[in-house]
């Protein structure tokens, strides 16, 4: 009986997915998502990552093996190294590379030194259009011959299509999705925000996202601020985390604007969190005021909460906002449009109802993670790449 139980986990697939940083955010989450609902009868994930050297208690809460592998040069091929060594070591089948400098560094560890199947994921039209000079050529090259790649929505596919020039066999679009399980409609917000030490009356913002430049927390801070001074219910819950020594990082600028202007009792910054559910059923409206996304997974759970989101009409957010059916676009850093925005629907309870429900209904129609996960298993299991659409 053991001996067939070790031949059943010698013939699983291990897939070892590599991501940049230790930290929630897109990418990342969408490997978390993947990891979780995973058929382990079938697969044994693996996580390798690059920055921020401790895990998520998220991530160890897989109980799958973890690789911390740093990266410290600009160019540092220790790190080929090392992940070719995990690759050999753990009997890796696939490889998911998240990014492109994921890619980069375990095409060698895949292609070099050992026959595993490579599969490149990329999240957002603006990192593959910033690839450029001898790093296009090299991605060029190295595409030529990695086994699939996907991008995670139809705008991402066909720019790394049109950049890389891909044949349509190699290359697919999968859609990054939210398990709606995980998410429900809020009947009595009331309960929530006491579990949270708000107060009953109080209306609620909220945004979820990283502490870093690109989110651009001020701009939204700035539209809070100017609603205050007509409001005194109103709350902002900032749920992210900060990254110490991080270049891209904003939470000193947003702590010290939360200070100049007074904001300390109702500008709420509460770091990291695991409990993002039920925090999203204490919030009134969600926004996402960020310069660029690739798909947005905080706003599409949001959605799959039942709550009108507001977001910048940017690439990315725009793809998942239906103006005036779930919610509101409005122009990056225009202070007014987005006050405007936001009290139409503090206002208006009706409102915010009608587009609430629609962000379920979208959110369960377009975004359900089934498809998602059901694509990339298939992926991983494939002898032959031919793309699952």
């Amino acid at each position: 009986m053991i001996f067939m139980d070790n031949m059943k986990e010698k013939r699983k697939i291990n897939v070892l997915f590599v991501i940049i940083h230790m930290e929630m955010g897109g990418s990342e989450h969408l490997v978390w998502d993947l990891i979780r609902n995973l058929d382990r009868s079938v697969f044994r994930p693996h996580v390798a990552w690059f920055y921020q050297e401790k895990p998520l208690q998220e991530f160890l809460d897989l109980d799958v093996p973890l690789f911390f592998i740093p990266k410290i040069k600009r160019l540092d091929l220790s790190v080929m190294g090392k992940l070719s060594g995990i690759i050999k070591d753990n009997e890796i089948n696939v490889v998911n590379a998240h990014h492109y400098l994921s890619l980069v560094y375990s095409f060698y560890g895949c292609k070099l030194k050992s026959r595993s199947k490579l599969i490149y994921t990329e999240h957002s039209e603006w990192e593959v259009q910033a690839i450029s000079g001898k790093w296009l050529f090299v991605g060029r090259r190295l595409l030529r011959y990695t086994d699939a790649v996907v991008g995670i929505s139809s705008k991402v596919t066909k720019c790394l299509q049109d950049t890389f020039r891909l044949p349509e066999n190699k290359i697919c679009t999968i859609v990054n999705g939210v398990d709606c399980t995980m998410f429900s409609v809020a009947h009595n917000t009331e309960q929530y925000k006491i579990k949270y030490g708000l107060e009953r009356d109080d209306f609620v913002l909220g945004i979820v996202a990283n502490l870093k430049k690109n989110k651009n927390h001020i701009f939204l801070l700035k539209a809070f601020q100017k609603l205050r001074q007509r409001n005194n219910n109103l709350k902002l819950l900032i749920i992210g985390q900060g990254f110490k020594g991080d270049p891209e990082g904003s939470e000193e600028d947003i702590r010290n604007f939360i200070t100049s202007a007074g904001l300390e009792s109702s500008a709420l910054l509460l770091g990291g969190r695991t409990d993002v559910p039920d925090l999203l059923k204490a919030l009134d409206i969600f926004c996402l005021t960020s310069c660029k996304e690739g798909l947005p997974i905080s706003l599409i759970e949001a959605m799959a909460t039942g709550l009108p989101v507001i977001g910048t009409n940017v690439e990315g957010i725009q793809d998942v906002i239906i103006p005036h059916s779930n919610g509101y676009l409005v122009e990056l850093n225009d202070e007014e449009q987005l006050v405007q925005a936001l009290e139409s629907l503090i206002e208006d309870s009706s409102l915010r109802h009608e587009f609430g429900g629609m962000s379920r209904q979208l959110a369960s129609q377009n975004y359900a993670f089934e498809n998602c996960l059901r694509q990339y298993q298939s992926l991983f299991s494939s002898d032959r790449y031919s793309m699952v659409r």
